[in-house]
């Protein structure tokens, strides 16, 4: 089932990031398409909710009207997010176009999860219409972090943790439709033209987290330093055998790694003094880890190791103490995936 993204606080960072003045003209036509895209993802959201009510409620009529209207307002979103990012120039442009893109992009991501948890609790016009949209999701929001990873190169220095902590997110942060996929094929009641149609989105979902699997190697340097230790032992352990994982257990994996992006500073919904710490680190001034600044090493420390894995009131401690979980992610990765991983 869908639940609540890191991503979404990861956008609000990079909105914060598109109101500081760069070296770029502050004017620009790159930003003429924002309204636009936060117009058409307003759409998508109220189509989809609209969608699900008509599906619960047994209206094929709505529900093929709301899925349409839903997945035409999504793919416009993406069209004029992603001209917008072939139009812009370095510095702010560049960072308008990537939080136009990260709005299409989890547009992307909730469609995916709605339809696919949906697939298998319909039958008949609606539930065919469905499994036949699902590609062309999985292949949109590819299109958009392709996009996105391109645009690494364009904006400041100061942004490019934050930019590729969304990347990460929004490519590997969940695998909630591979396991949906997974699911609906194990219920045994699709018709056999449905159940082809999704055994194909699954192979495709499956396909996308490897090759993100790869992307995010490639940038992990750009990433806050602090998760580098942590991501990188994931990345290096399961990215060769991502096909043969069963969706349960990459699903498990994956949420290893929203946990560990939810738990940065910048990122999570702690005190304030958190974010501006952090972000100010982040940003060229000065960052003062301390009472404000959440303890990743405690956050993390139960789920990769079953209890804290200590506390620290300063910047060696804090980034100390997460770069000390990479054995414990170590370990339970190795149990998860067993003789998968030998």
């Amino acid at each position: 089932m869908p639940h609540p993204r890191s991503l979404v606080a990861i956008l609000a960072t990079l909105i914060a990031l598109v109101a500081i003045p760069a070296t770029a003209s502050a004017k620009s036509s790159t930003s003429n398409g924002a309204p636009a895209v936060k117009a058409h993802v307003l759409k998508a959201k109220k189509a989809l909710k609209k969608f699900k009510l008509a599906v619960r409620s047994d209206n094929d009529s709505v529900a093929l009207a709301q899925l349409t209207s839903a997945r035409r307002q999504t793919a416009a979103a993406s069209k004029t997010a992603r001209r917008m990012a072939a139009r812009a120039g370095e510095g702010r442009p560049s960072l308008v176009a990537a939080n136009s893109l990260t709005l299409a992009g989890n547009q992307y991501d909730a469609l995916l999860e709605q339809i696919t948890a949906l697939v298998d609790e319909i039958n008949g016009r609606v539930q065919l219409v469905i499994a036949q949209s699902i590609p062309s999701a999985i292949v949109g929001k590819q299109k958009i972090i392709g996009v996105l990873t391109a645009l690494l190169d364009k904006v400041p220095a100061s942004a490019r943790a934050p930019l590729a902590s969304v990347i990460t997110a929004l490519s590997i942060g969940d695998a909630t439709e591979v396991t949906n996929l997974d699911a609906a094929l194990g219920s045994g009641t699709l018709p056999g033209n449905i159940s082809g149609l999704v055994s194909e989105s699954l192979g495709m979902a499956t396909q996308a987290i490897q090759m993100a699997f790869d992307t995010i190697k490639s940038i992990l340097p750009m990433l806050p330093s602090i998760v580098q230790g942590p991501l990188g032992t994931i990345l290096d352990m399961v990215s060769n055998v991502v096909g043969t994982i069963v969706p349960s257990v990459l699903a498990t994996v994956t949420g290893l790694v929203d946990q560990i992006l939810g738990s940065l500073p910048f990122v999570g919904t702690g005190a304030g003094g958190g974010l501006g710490n952090l972000l100010g680190g982040i940003l060229g001034g000065s960052s003062t880890p301390g009472a404000g600044i959440p303890d990743i090493g405690s956050m993390l420390g139960g789920l990769f190791s079953g209890g804290s894995t200590g506390t620290s009131s300063g910047g060696g401690g804090l980034v100390g103490s997460i770069g000390g979980v990479v054995s414990s992610v170590t370990g339970i990765i190795s149990n998860l995936l067993g003789g998968l991983l030998g």
